[in-house]
């Protein structure tokens, strides 16, 4: 009989946007630690995987990790793997995008480190029966899978110790099992644990446990630095390891593939990683499943039914996140616009180094933190989305100067589902900004890009029910670790701050700008803050009739009607909204002209509202903040100002928007303020501010009525026609 065979492939990775002293935590904490130790243990063999993002990064700030990591591929201790540069979900993103993020990575590891990859970390182990083809193009020759997959197959638990072969238009790949059984012993429980489950394979011939998981288990997860190096596991780890020699050899991936066939063909299901397909499903759903998992554990051979208990597929969070699908969307029509405009440019030449410079951004705009939501997943860090949304103006902006729009060019304004919701929007590009207008949400817009600044101004999230506000209303801060080690993330519940649930209120509409308000004069600030104003909906969220209208910048003329009742009174409003985009220089000016008229007076006091939702990231920062009367506010303010004007500046980003309206309206403000969770446990994340510009409307007279909101956005320095 020979060995049993051990191949850990330990995977590193940090978010485009990510900040710098976050990395370098890990850094110091798993990273540079993992590897040193690997160093002293020369007959520990294994694969290693890091997105290309994170080892720009090391190469930039430690230059001499990449000298120890030259060592262990020297001594053929390593292989480092492959997989998309920028860490994307891969069947989220243009097939040809696929390609050149695999072959991006590839070819860093091959200039840096003078080998070829032949395997590629699969982000999240998201995996659909249509990758093999495109990751077969790209030269990978295998990837690793949690047993998840194969299990969903139809594979029983001791047919996971080996490899597989599947194939897409008779394209091959060769699919490895990751065992759970491994990925929850190391490194939270005794080395002997994991020996205890690799001897399970003594007698069967050519057996292999796989393992493929973070590294930042080793060192950045809560408990872990002191478990794993203060008290010695990993060094323990190893050379418990090391004396098994006489029934067990370490390996690298590549290298067990080289010299074993494969077990037999298999094709494999949409699966990810269990947390993750239970993160997917919508929060009822997701509470559904967990409470079937939990019965299920207490059922008799309860494991035969586990096995065929799946979540959710990953591309249901662009369902559950609508932000995500948009930005998700975005990516796809600028990879549309890089694609037609490919082949057009002869290399050398100015336009060819455009399109490259918008590749890049738009590559790392793929970067998969930012799309979704767990313990783990980005999509309610503000920060990481912007990052996202940044690449993608400059991908923008690139592709813009490559086919030759200037300061003189039209506005263009393209009535399209771009995003497959069911409903037409308008998109709407000048020279130096975009926007996107939904009609059929309330004639809102959903994005504001100002390319001076490389800032999305909207960016912000709705607040919805997650399956884990649960446990934050019963306000669980529970530390207790398991037994042996440190907890696993799965298993640790925490809270940054105490009585988080008082900030758990839903919003009825999705966080975008310009949404009409009408309710009852008496309503105050307070009533906007908890979401008491009990608007009209008509108006707020019903789909409003859109028509682009020939004149110089962008005109959009929205229209719908309402009925309200007031007092035992039935009037019927209508409602016109005249949006207008300009641009000069670099200055971009908006106009929102609302019009309501009755078909009879009011018999009772009134209020009309516009609301604006943005955010500029950082709610206490000193260098951005709101400005009225000559009075600094920091974002997070929250109350009522009255002001002829009011300004947000962003000194970080660069960035100044003057609000001025007519007649004179109050502004009433509050911030946007999420509840998410992380590894670290569950926190206060600010979304941006809502700005609602208010008009009383005083009886009994009014029929008609117009109020004007307008913006001017320009580079904060600049001085603006609005500040004159």
């Amino acid at each position: 009989m020979g060995k049993v065979s051990f191949a850990l492939l330990i995977h590193a990775h940090q978010p485009v946007g990510n900040f710098d002293h976050v990395i370098e935590d890990a850094y110091q904490k798993s990273y540079a630690p993992f590897v040193r130790s690997l160093l002293g243990h020369p007959r520990i063999r294994l694969s290693l995987h890091f997105s290309g993002i994170l080892l720009e990064w090391l190469e930039n700030r430690h230059p001499e990790y990449f000298q120890l990591l030259r060592e262990l591929v020297r001594r053929g201790q390593i292989e480092l793997v492959g997989g998309g540069y920028y860490e994307p979900i891969l069947p989220a993103i243009p097939d040809a995008d696929k390609i050149s993020q695999l072959r991006k990575l590839a070819d860093y590891i091959r200039s840096h480190f003078g080998t070829t990859p032949r395997g590629a970390w699969i982000a999240e182990r998201v995996w659909e029966p249509t990758l093999p083809r495109p990751l077969a193009e790209a030269g990978v020759e295998y990837v690793v899978l949690d047993d998840t997959h194969f299990l969903a197959a139809g594979l029983q638990p001791w047919q996971l110790r080996g490899s597989y072969l599947t194939e897409e238009d008779g394209l091959p790949l060769r699919l490895v099992p990751s065992l759970k059984a491994l990925r929850y012993t190391i490194p939270f429980q005794e080395p002997a644990e994991t020996l205890r489950i690799l001897r399970e394979g003594i007698d069967q011939p050519d057996a292999l446990f796989a393992m493929g998981d973070d590294c930042e288990k080793f060192g950045v997860w809560p408990g872990t630095y002191d478990h794993v190096y203060k008290n010695r596991w990993l060094e323990r780890f190893l050379e418990a390891v090391e004396g098994c020699q006489d029934w067990l050899e370490t390996t690298t991936v590549s290298d067990y593939l080289s010299s074993r066939a494969a077990l037999g063909r298999i094709y494999l299901p949409t699966a990810s990683y269990a947390e993750m397909m239970e993160w997917a499903l919508p929060p009822t759903a997701s509470a559904e499943f967990k409470a079937c998992l939990e019965e299920s554990e207490r059922m008799p051979n309860g494991a035969r039914f586990q096995r065929f208990l799946r979540g959710g597929f990953w591309r249901n969070f662009l369902s559950k996140y609508p932000e995500a699908n948009q930005i998700q969307k975005q990516v796809w029509s600028v990879s549309h616009r890089l694609q037609k405009l490919h082949g057009s440019a002869a290399g050398g030449t100015e336009k060819a180094s455009l399109l490259a410079e918008a590749q890049a951004h738009l590559l790392a705009a793929q970067c998969n933190d930012a799309y979704w939501h767990g313990v783990f997943g980005g999509l309610y860090a503000p920060h990481l989305r912007s990052a996202i949304l940044r690449h993608l103006i400059q991908a923008e902006s690139q592709l813009d100067h490559a086919e030759g729009r200037g300061v003189d060019s039209k506005a263009e304004m393209v009535a399209t589902d771009f995003d497959a919701d069911g409903q037409e929007e308008i998109l709407i590009r000048q020279n130096i900004a975009g926007m996107i207008l939904r009609p059929g949400d309330g004639g809102t817009v959903s994005s504001l890009r100002f390319q001076p600044a490389e800032v999305e101004l909207v960016n912000s999230l709705m607040r919805r029910p997650e399956a884990y506000h649960a446990m934050v209303r019963k306000q669980v801060a529970s530390k207790q670790a398991p037994r042996e080690g440190p907890a696993s993330i799965h298993d640790l519940v925490l809270s940054k701050e105490a009585h988080l649930d008082a900030l758990l209120r839903y919003d009825r509409y999705e966080r975008h700008a310009f949404r009409t308000y009408l309710f009852a004069g008496a309503k105050h600030w307070q009533d906007f803050e908890y979401l008491r104003l009990e608007e009209n909906e008509t108006l707020a969220r019903g789909p409003w009739k859109a028509t682009p209208i020939q004149a110089p910048g962008a005109v959009v003329e929205l229209r719908n009607a309402a009925k309200i009742v007031t007092n035992g009174c039935a009037m019927q409003v209508e409602a016109l909204k005249t949006l207008t985009s300009k641009v000069s220089g670099s200055t971009w000016h908006i106009e929102c002209r609302s019009s309501l008229s009755t078909d009879r007076a009011c018999p009772t006091g009134m209020a009309a509202g516009l609301e604006l939702v943005l955010n500029l990231l950082a709610p206490d920062a000193h260098d951005r903040y709101f400005l009225a009367n000559a009075v600094r506010h920091p974002l997070e303010f929250r109350g009522e100002i009255e002001s002829a004007k009011l300004m947000l500046v962003d000194e970080w980003q660069s960035v100044k928007i003057t609000l001025q309206t007519r007649p004179q309206a109050r502004w009433w403000i509050v911030p946007i303020e999420t509840i998410s969770q992380s590894e670290l446990g569950f926190e206060r994340v600010y979304q941006g501010s809502a700005i609602l510009a208010v008009w009383k409307i005083d009886p009994p007279s009014w029929r008609n009525m117009t109020c004007i909101l307008r913006m001017e956005i320009a580079p904060w320095g600049k001085t603006t026609a609005a500040e004159q």
